[in-house]
């Protein structure tokens, strides 16, 4: 009787701890594979040094090359290898712009670009911005020559469609991995309608397209959905809250670089790889990107279940240093394009004493002595072409585009600048334009140029010549501009005076801005005059060099900041995020602390602890 009563009470616990504390059946893995991507190469298919910059013969000696094609190649044939013997599928995609950057695509162009690209056989890319900087006509040989699918799916090509009936333009592709149909949707942001060169391109927005492909690639059976595109870092976490349909956003644009842990070489940290987004419904989304200039390789491991539910997920990029070998046929193929670029690093232009800044975080939000030179030669153009009368010139103002400056020069023991160089820091060959506008139109682009300072879209940065311009980055758009003075065209001596709102002025701007390139309005809207100059942007800045033995411009105040000079987040005006969360949990960890449910505002006094790619904080 006793023996019952026992096995009744151990019959009774059993029963009762099991219900009260389940165990947790842990999600079968039906489908596993591994993405490797990039972005934004923008024509590095030669190594580079640490910045980006041409790979000089003293850095390629010592080791200190990174990137380029030939590493690329390597690293996506050694894990397609290991996929072909019994590993894991995997997969190469990448989000855009690989073209413009460097001399190697500013003389080869389309041909380059489809040539390289179809040595690494990506699985599919999108498209990027960039790449209608030879208007379609410069487009069309490429999306026919590359032998992989092309997407966007967000295209209005009704007034363009010979892009709709190139070989390889899609707008989504199906990918395989062991039997499970993987589909991939392409997407570019609607801002290349203003980042490139005229066109009848329509571009319809990101999410809405995404959407709508998405819901038809569902009712074929695709339970797993990868969006590939390039609409920046910030619209990609956009498109993984509100398309509940997509898995994982693979994007570009921004040369956003996320990585886990102390950096591993000299690119600040932008975010956590992957960045996680939870969908009102609990999904998660995974975001990824890899910087740009083949520097990295993205690697992402992912499993999902039998319905498509991602279950697990890790992975880094990889950076390309001189430790990954370079594919033989990759640089061979390098060599057969040399000889033509090998005759432009040889053909010197001009000297320099200093280190010319183009890099794209100074040039698209501080004045920056490059842009100081490619302004200045624009004036100094002008000047030769002698239409002044009885005064120095008739045009004493110059614009330029951050985002046309492309690349920084070098400063070399022997201190040349080569056609190569120039080439690669002005790739566009823009014509030169002197436009007649009002002092308050000049004052509205400064004010844009205020604006975008620290958008996805910063290009629109203004470098100047001929103004003196103070910003206050505190006060909201539309009032940042403090002050402006001008330099004088009709003047015996040039002086600078305010800017007179109601008076015209003759300002120097390159072919792209009178089309109104990164939004700008500088043409007059009553009484329109754009008069085209003799040289190109590019050989306005080459006789500048020719008729100097040595420049060595600097920063020497014309653009200016008063307040914090900062961006909101570096204001403290940014709230939330999954890093001050991870912050607040591990505060509470470290300090043995109990958790309790209640309302913390995340406001930027809480720092931003880093999230690793299992979703774990780093302690």
């Amino acid at each position: 009787m006793i023996m019952q009563w026992k096995y009744l009470a151990l019959l009774w616990f059993h029963t009762n701890w099991i219900t009260a504390n389940p165990i947790e059946v842990k999600p079968v893995v039906a489908t596993e594979f591994l993405i490797l991507h990039n972005n934004d190469m923008h024509g590095r298919f030669e190594q580079t040094n640490v910045n980006s910059e041409s790979c000089s013969p003293e850095d390629a000696k010592s080791n200190k090359c990174f990137g380029g094609f030939a590493r690329i190649a390597h690293e996506v044939r050694k894990y397609r290898a290991e996929a072909k013997n019994g590993g894991i599928p995997v997969f190469y995609l990448n989000a855009g712009d690989t073209y413009t950057g460097t001399a190697w695509f500013a003389v080869f162009k389309n041909k380059i670009a489809s040539d390289f690209l179809n040595r690494l056989q990506p699985d599919a890319t999108s498209l990027g911005n960039h790449e209608f900087d030879e208007k379609v006509e410069g487009l069309i040989p490429f999306l026919n020559d590359v032998n992989f699918p092309v997407l966007a799916c967000n295209l209005n090509l009704t007034k363009e469609p010979a892009i709709a009936a190139s070989k390889n333009f899609a707008h989504s592709t199906i990918l395989d991995a062991n039997g499970t149909k993987i589909a991939v949707i392409g997407y570019l942001t609607p801002d290349t309608k203003s980042l490139s060169i005229k066109n009848d391109v329509e571009f319809n927005e990101e999410i809405v397209s995404i959407n709508a492909e998405a819901a038809r690639l569902k009712a074929q059976g695709h339970r797993i959905i990868i969006a590939l595109g390039h609409s920046g870092y910030k619209k990609d976490q956009d498109i993984a809250k509100n398309c509940p349909e997509v898995d994982i956003v693979i994007g570009g644009h921004t040369n956003t670089f996320l990585f886990n842990g102390t950096k591993p070489s000299v690119e600040s940290i932008d975010g956590p790889y992957p960045t996680i987004i939870t969908q009102k419904s609990g999904k998660r989304v995974l975001v990824v990107q890899a910087y740009a200039y083949t520097k990295y390789l993205g690697k992402l491991h992912v499993k999902f279940d039998k319905d498509g539910n991602l279950i697990e997920f890790d992975g880094s990029p990889i950076l390309l240093d001189a430790r990954v070998a370079q594919e033989k046929d990759v640089l061979d193929l390098l060599e057969m394009y040399r000889e033509n670029i090998t005759a432009l690093e040889k053909s010197v232009v001009g000297h320099t004493k200093v280190y010319l800044e183009g890099r794209k975080n100074y040039c698209r939000s501080v004045e920056c002595n490059m842009g100081n030179l490619i302004t200045d030669a624009m004036i100094f153009s002008r000047v030769l072409e002698d239409q002044g009368g009885d005064y120095w010139t008739d045009a004493a103002i110059a614009l330029h585009q951050g985002g046309g400056i492309r690349s920084s020069i070098d400063r070399k023991p022997d201190g040349t600048i080569t056609q190569s160089d120039l080439l690669t820091v002005l790739p566009f060959e823009n014509d030169l334009y002197i436009t007649r506008i009002t002092g308050k139109t000049l004052r509205i682009a400064l004010e844009r140029s205020a604006a975008l300072r620290f958008k996805d879209s910063d290009g629109a940065f203004l470098q100047v010549s001929g103004i003196h311009v103070v910003y206050n980055p505190d006060m909201p758009e539309g009032k940042r501009v403090v002050s402006v003075q001008v330099r004088c065209a009709d003047c015996l001596v040039p002086s600078y005076s305010y800017l007179n709102d109601s008076a015209y002025y003759k300002v120097i701007v390159p072919q792209f801005l009178v089309d109104g390139g990164d939004g700008h309005v500088l043409i007059d809207r009553v009484n329109p005059v754009s008069i085209r100059m003799q040289k190109t942007i590019v050989e306005a800045v080459r006789q500048y060099l020719q008729e100097r033995k040595y420049i060595y411009p600097d920063v020497e105040g014309r653009i200016q900041f008063i307040g914090s000079g900062k961006s909101d987040d570096e204001k403290g005006l940014c709230f939330g995020g999954l890093g001050r969360v991870a912050t607040v949990v591990n505060r509470a960890r470290v300090k043995g602390a109990t958790l309790y449910l209640k309302a913390i505002l995340f406001t930027a006094s809480i720092g931003k602890q880093p999230i690793r790619g299992n979703g774990q904080l780093i302690s």
